[in-house]
């Protein structure tokens, strides 16, 4: 499962060169939130040192795409294109899994109400 939380910046570990079949593939990133079934697709670049190993990709909420808290599904392609955002035209899935992003809490506000005693006797 992958996780990153509202506006922050994060690297995912993936090991998607043991399933690709196509050189120098594009990462096609297509997530689908499991209860509105909106779905967002964005490119990663893979920065890893040793791609045959794993793959890297830096990945900031906010940034490389925007999307509301909750859960996601989440589908992988390679492709030959760097610009194609259509995973059916892209050249082959390689992973799916799940997807969470957190809603990062807020600054705690703390009210302390006027207290006025009155004392009767």
């Amino acid at each position: 499962m992958l996780q990153i939380n509202k506006a922050q910046t994060k690297s995912w570990y993936l090991t998607l060169s043991e399933k690709t079949t196509i050189a120098n593939p594009n990462y096609l990133f297509s997530i689908t939130q499991r209860q509105s079934n909106k779905t967002t697709n964005f490119i990663l670049t893979d920065i890893s040192a040793y791609k045959e190993r794993y793959n890297k990709f830096n990945v900031t909420e906010g940034t490389t795409f925007v999307v509301d808290a909750g859960e996601f599904l989440y589908k992988v392609y390679a492709q030959t294109s760097n610009s194609n955002l259509n995973p059916s035209l892209a050249n082959e899935l390689v992973e799916e899994g799940l997807l969470k992003v957190n809603e990062v809490p807020g600054a705690i506000t703390t009210h302390i109400p006027n207290l006025t005693e009155k004392i009767y006797e």
